[in-house]
């Protein structure tokens, strides 16, 4: 993370620029975050990542997993500058935003795990009765296959998921 970048001498920059690069979407996002100050909670722990994947029924990805082990998502409330708000594992289970459907590809539970501009949309956790779950965003109806694909679209192409631009002004507190 970038935490051990900040240690390094004048020589070093050229390595630690490919460190960064070398970074995966979680590790970017994270370090964007932390950059922007937004306010992050310690890592989950086993316990509660798997309570999580009873919640939603299915085992999460190995991204997810890597992501609330990292940062079990941001303070209860707090914003990041694009108006997300990525929800811990505890809030995921208080809230128990839960919605189930069926589309053509079968019957779907979907989960909410973070909420866009003040609730108005979600990213929820959709489990598939044939197993596993990808990340659906409410707003684009789209599918990802894993948090990576979200964050890298995040982290690329905000604008396409609906999300606001990012200012030092639009970062809420609670």
């Amino acid at each position: 993370s970038l935490g051990k970048l900040s240690h390094i001498n004048k020589a070093q920059l050229p390595d630690a620029r490919e460190a960064v690069r070398d970074m995966n979407s979680i590790d970017r996002m994270l370090a964007r975050w932390r950059g922007e100050g937004v306010a992050l909670n310690e890592g989950a722990s086993m316990m509660q990542i798997e309570s999580l994947e009873r919640l939603i029924g299915a085992q999460l990805s190995e991204d997810m997993r890597t992501f609330y082990a990292a940062a079990n998502g941001l303070a209860d409330y707090q914003q990041d500058p694009r108006m997300v708000s990525i929800w811990s594992v505890e809030r995921i289970v208080r809230e128990r935003n839960i919605q189930e459907g069926e589309d053509e590809w079968g019957r779907f539970q979907d989960v909410a795990f973070a909420d866009v501009l003040f609730s108005a949309w979600y990213l929820r956790l959709r489990a598939r009765e044939t197993g596993g779950a990808v990340v659906f965003a409410e707003l684009t109806n789209e599918e990802f296959p894993s948090l990576y694909a979200l964050l890298d679209a995040f982290l690329q192409r905000p604008g396409s998921l609906g999300l606001v631009a990012a200012s030092a002004g639009n970062r809420m507190q609670p």
